[in-house]
């Protein structure tokens, strides 16, 4: 399943885009045999239908789809692993004036590189700095939920798949 389409503002009836990233870059793929920073379009594809296990499609998909890789060297950067305190509090100490929102600040149990980490930071820091009693939402913790970890299990199984 691809996301809600159309992704951009004229894009074409019958075309689909999704946007993907490989964490590391130099590190050989499993089913293309080189690094993704040397890849053409055409196998970073393969590799991707490789892992979606769509190899039986793959000739016919390939035929018909496109692949435009970019080197982006910053974007996964907030994946990279981190320790708690390698970024500063939303509102450092003393301080009353100054806050840090968006992806590199500290903000426990929310995952980075969504839009509710930068709505959550900027909430705590404005609630902080105007002196107001308010929190931002609680997180959901979703890897919790009996539902989510039956499907998780299933898929990681390949019941029903």
């Amino acid at each position: 399943m691809l996301p809600h389409q159309p992704h951009f503002i004229g894009q074409p009836e019958g075309v689909q885009v999704f946007w993907g990233y490989a964490l590391f870059v130099d590190v050989p793929g499993n089913f293309v045999k080189k690094p993704m920073s040397a890849c053409t379009g055409r196998e970073i594809m393969t590799e991707i239908l490789g892992h979606l296990r769509l190899e039986k499609n793959a000739a016919r998909i390939l035929d018909t789809c496109t692949c435009i890789p970019r080197m982006m060297p910053f974007i996964t950067s907030q994946f990279l692993p981190r320790s708690v305190g390698d970024h500063p509090q939303i509102v450092p100490e003393g301080s009353k004036n100054l806050a840090f929102v968006g992806q590199y600040c500290e903000l426990p149990e929310v995952v980075v590189f969504t839009v509710d980490y930068s709505t959550r930071s900027a909430q705590t820091a404005v609630y902080s700095l105007l002196g107001l009693k308010r929190k931002a939402p609680s997180v959901i913790k979703g890897q919790f939920n009996p539902r989510v970890l039956q499907e998780a299990f299933l898929a990681l199984h390949e019941i029903g798949v």
